[in-house]
């Protein structure tokens, strides 16, 4: 295969992925280089504030169509915090890693503030605290996340919710 098919394989992919009509806003998983993935960490009790003994992580990271997200989270996650990760997808202290288009899809918005709801009620929809994510992906696709979710604990606010 040559250097500018190998190099343009994945844009190729993406080329091929449905994209939302042009006035539409687009959300963050049409700019990530891969797939944008959602996964949920269950930090190891050495890793906790001392008044959250029971601590999770929403971390977004970016992958390659042809690599194992979990694998992949294991690796990124062992060098961002400089701790052994390995067989954390097995032992479950990673779990729903799930394809942000996935969640978009069944989430209650149309947009990237479906990728941070985590409880849904008669009080409405709540939204993760940005203090408890993480972002391994690009600059461009980190801003319009942090801004999603800027947007969803602003718009509660606005309707007199909790944020």
């Amino acid at each position: 295969m040559s250097f500018i098919s190998t190099a343009c394989s994945s844009l190729a992919t993406q080329a091929n992925t449905p994209r939302p009509s042009a006035g539409h806003i687009h959300p963050a998983h049409f700019q990530a280089h891969g797939r944008l993935y959602r996964a949920i960490v269950s930090l190891p009790v050495s890793m906790c504030e001392r008044d959250r003994p029971l601590q999770e992580r929403w971390v977004f990271f970016d992958c390659p169509g042809n690599t194992n997200p979990g694998e992949r989270l294991e690796a990124l996650l062992a060098l961002a915090w400089n701790i052994d990760t390995s067989s954390w997808c097995d032992r479950g202290l990673i779990y729903n890693i799930t394809d942000a288009r996935e969640l978009i899809a069944q989430g209650d918005a149309d947009d990237d503030t479906a990728l941070f709801e985590y409880e849904w009620g008669s009080d409405g929809t709540k939204h993760v605290a940005l203090a408890d994510v993480d972002f391994f992906c690009t600059p461009r696709v980190r801003a319009r996340l942090e801004l999603a979710l800027l947007q969803a604990h602003v718009g509660k606010v606005m309707e007199g919710g909790v944020a």
